[in-house]
């Protein structure tokens, strides 16, 4: 029985609208004071029916955030409150505010907004993760995929006489439990961002596995539209003029297309700089062109743009340009605009047959419940806990923009009916706005940085080996920790094991990485990447420190600022480091200082959740640019002003071990309150430390004790201000909870830098002082230690120590991919 009436009208079709009729010369209105009703001209009824859209959007999503509902659930739930479902019911609202001719402006523009955005997070994909793929990314990709694929079909082809007539005779079902059963990189990546958690341990797993999944299916539907065409081309030569014009438009786009971009990149775009206007307006061109190649060639709109950006380089400058110039503008106003119009279309009313619906529901239910344990599974054989395998299934079931946009193509060409369209709609309404708040809740991935092991720098023994990390986002931040090493000087009985992290803003990339920094073979440009790291390895080389005096160990990772400190957390915990070094966000060279607020967040978070103590590395003794290879440091003279307490104990063990293994003159000033002047009166675990300290410099004629005794904060203001400049760097103790100390109090008060503590903050605001400055942190213990970064098999801590912990979680960064 067929569903159309006698004048064409389908009352089952997702979009039941008669031709428009309307005076195409009503564009522009004259104003209502010359008796015009501005909404019934096409441009004051768009940006109407736009800001109505925005308006409600971002009011929702302000609302809804805090809970952990993304973006498209928000719109999702604008789009059906507008919709026939609510305001929508009635008429009069529908015919003035979303009337036949405004809908198929959005609908264009919306279209537009989605092929441009498909673009971008192509171009922004990472292919390099599919040449070396992780066993375990790849096992539960395809676990949690193959499960449901078929759980999922064998329903339907064992109850397949028993469903809807209209489900039986088309291939909506298999496509959808295809399209269930698979997990879309875009939307997972882009909701883990949104949840801060695409730099997280298992946001890289989900984001590796969708990757692999995606690729494969895009492949597949490649090959599932050549099929179709074949079968409705009228002759061979036909199906031979398809396959011809397809590989004809790849061809261009990997000999043509790619070669012009690279050498626009590498010859047009100054280093650093984004694309040119021009060449930024010609892109975007080009994909819209690709999109409508694919679809005049009959292989839908949205392949085009997506095979497009995985044949351009991503990251800088053309990752960055796209994400700067479309996502903040475009793809963000007009995207949402899509997702409205799809939850517009839900109508819930009509769901009141359960049986001419049931049954797409039934199958999302097995798709979900069969993803959620396929990949749980896998996971679990891959010794993850029970909660982060469901936490990872939960994120492969993120539903999002491309499976709307899969279930509005099976609305235009009436494979879906409105019942089944509202039903799938609200389905991935349910599913999304049910996982992510789950995610949200269950998994917190600082939670995971902890250490059963205190890690400072008091408790290190000197014949063993001394871990460091040192963290550097730019080349400028090379030089002071040369220093800072040459001054230690390393020696066979008294080993450095450096950690080098070079840290990079996720910027250009739709997925973050943290793994062993590799050379890249054959010649070509070098990044600051490699720049950094053949500094370091160019001073170890040419150092003249004894075999095994000094390692190192490079790491490279990319990842947005608001979670980069996971990383350096996770790392400092894998190779069991004992001092963190970070450099401060503000650099000087000279002539003017150059502030980096994103760098002083990463610090703060840092020494909220370290595993290890940490130290802020204040570089003012060498400007920015200098060279990195010294023959002699340039911290010959070291300062360090003791006031007692965990942090200034830390202070005072690195300056100690400077002292003892290099060749810098140390002088440790200790400063007292004259009424603790009487021994017995001061704090017993502090002099017995510095007691110690004495006795291993006893020998030593390069270093001074002298004891200060001041009456209170203004004092020690006074002395600090005095001797600094007698120093080329000072190591201060952060003072954590002890700046209401007598010889403290009220030196805060004025303070801009709380990360540094208040002796640090106070002698990096002093004015025409060029010593370096050194403020330490010791680490708290506060629980058990886990395993969250999987490291080389000879890092140990110290010749008897193995590398992991028997039980620990080496799944947690991919080999070789992540």
């Amino acid at each position: 029985m067929s569903l159309k009436n006698s004048s064409g009208f389908n009352p089952a079709a997702v979009k039941p609208f008669t031709a428009a009729c309307y005076d195409n010369n009503l564009v522009n209105s004259q104003g209502i004071f010359l008796g015009d009703v501005p909404i019934r001209f096409a441009l004051p009824l768009l940006l109407l029916e736009l800001s109505i859209i925005f308006i409600l959007s971002s009011t929702s999503d302000c609302l809804l955030r805090r809970l952990g509902v993304p973006r498209v659930v928000t719109q999702l739930l604008v789009g059906i409150m507008l919709g026939p479902s609510a305001l929508g019911q009635k008429l009069k609202f529908r015919i003035l505010m979303f009337p036949e001719r405004g809908m198929y402006l959005l609908e264009n523009i919306s279209l537009i907004a989605l092929i441009l955005f498909l673009f971008s997070i192509s171009v922004r994909t990472d292919l390099s993760l599919l040449r070396r793929p992780a066993r375990g990314a790849v096992a539960v990709g395809f676990s949690g995929a193959v499960l449901p694929l078929t759980l999922a079909l064998m329903l339907f082809y064992t109850k397949r006489n028993s469903f809807p007539v209209d489900l039986q005779r088309t291939t909506l079902v298999a496509e959808l439990v295809i399209r269930l059963s698979l997990s879309s990189f875009p939307v997972i990546a882009d909701a883990l961002a949104e949840l801060d958690l695409l730099s997280s341990d298992l946001g890289r797993i989900a984001v590796s596995a969708s990757l692999v999944t995606d690729v494969c299916s895009w492949v597949l539907k490649i090959l599932f539209f050549a099929a179709i065409l074949f079968a409705r081309a009228k002759s061979p030569a036909a199906a031979l003029e398809i396959v011809a014009s397809f590989i004809a438009f790849v061809v261009v786009l990997f000999f043509v297309v790619r070669p012009t971009v690279v050498w626009i990149i590498q010859k047009k775009t100054p280093s650093g700089e984004l694309l040119g206007e021009g060449f930024f307006v010609g892109l975007v061109i080009i994909a819209l062109l690709s999109a409508l190649t694919t679809e005049v060639l009959g292989f839908k709109y949205m392949l085009g743009p997506v095979i497009l950006g995985l044949v351009l380089p991503g990251g800088m400058p053309l990752g960055i340009t796209l994400t700067e110039h479309l996502d903040s503008f475009f793809t963000s106003m007009f995207l949402p605009v899509y997702v409205v119009l799809a939850g517009y279309r839900t109508d819930i009313m009509e769901l009141h047959h359960t049986s001419r619906w049931g049954v797409l529901e039934l199958i999302a239910v097995v798709c979900f419940v069969g993803k959620l344990v396929g990949s749980m599974v896998a996971g679990l054989c891959y010794k993850m806990t029970i909660r982060d395998a469901f936490c990872l299934g939960l994120m492969l079931n993120i539903r999002g923009v491309i499976e709307i946009a899969f279930i509005n193509n099976w609305g235009d060409s009436q494979k879906a009916t409105a019942q089944h369209f509202s039903i799938l709609i609200l389905s991935v309404l349910i599913i999304t706005a049910v996982t992510t708040p789950l995610i949200k809740c269950i998994y917190h991935p600082s939670a995971r940085i902890v250490a059963t092991k205190r890690r400072t720098v008091e408790q290190a023994k000197h014949n063993s080996e001394f871990r460091m990390l040192a963290c550097l986002h730019t080349e400028e931040h090379v030089a002071p920790v040369l220093d800072l090493l040459e001054a230690t000087s390393p020696s066979p009985t008294k080993p450095i094991g450096l950690t080098v992290l070079h840290l990079s803003d996720l910027s250009g990339r739709a997925s973050s990485y943290l793994r062993t920094y590799k050379r890249r073979r054959g010649r070509g440009t070098t990044n600051s990447a490699d720049r950094i790291v053949n500094a370091f390895w160019y001073f170890e080389q040419n150092s003249s420190y004894e075999s095994g005096s000094l390692s190192i160990r490079p790491f490279i990772s990319s990842c947005p600022y608001s979670t980069m400190h996971n990383d350096i957390c996770s790392l400092a915990l894998s190779c069991k480091c004992r001092l963190i070094v970070l450099p401060f966000h503000k650099q000087s060279d000279g002539a003017r200082e150059t502030s980096k607020q994103s760098f002083q967040t990463v610090n703060r978070m840092v020494l909220d959740i370290a595993p290890c103590s940490v130290a802020i590395l204040v570089d003012r003794s060498v400007p920015a640019g200098s060279t990195y290879a010294h023959t002699t440091s340039l911290f010959q003279r070291i300062g360090v002003y003791f006031l007692g307490g965990p942090d200034d104990r830390d202070a005072l063990a690195m300056g100690s071990r400077m002292g003892l293994t290099g060749n810098s003159q140390l002088t440790v000033v200790q400063i007292l309150l004259r009424s603790d002047e009487d021994i017995n009166r001061r704090d017993q675990q502090d002099e017995h430390f510095i007691e110690g300290v004495k006795k291993q410099h006893a020998s030593n004629d390069r270093a001074v004790f002298m004891e200060k005794f001041v009456d209170d904060a203004e004092g020690t203001s006074a002395i600090v201000s005095s001797m600094s400049e007698k120093y080329d760097l000072v190591i201060v103790g952060r003072r954590k909870r002890l700046e209401r100390s007598p010889l403290t109090s009220g030196l805060d008060e004025w303070g801009e830098c709380t990360e540094l503590g208040v002796l640090g903050d106070m002698l990096v605001t002093q004015d025409g002082e060029k010593v370096s400055i050194m403020v330490v942190q010791q680490h708290v213990w506060i629980g058990s230690d886990e395993t969250a970064v999987e490291v080389p098999e000879n890092v140990t801590d110290g010749a008897a120590e193995p590398t992991n912990q028997e039980g620990s979680n080496d799944y947690l960064i991919p080999r070789g991919s992540i």
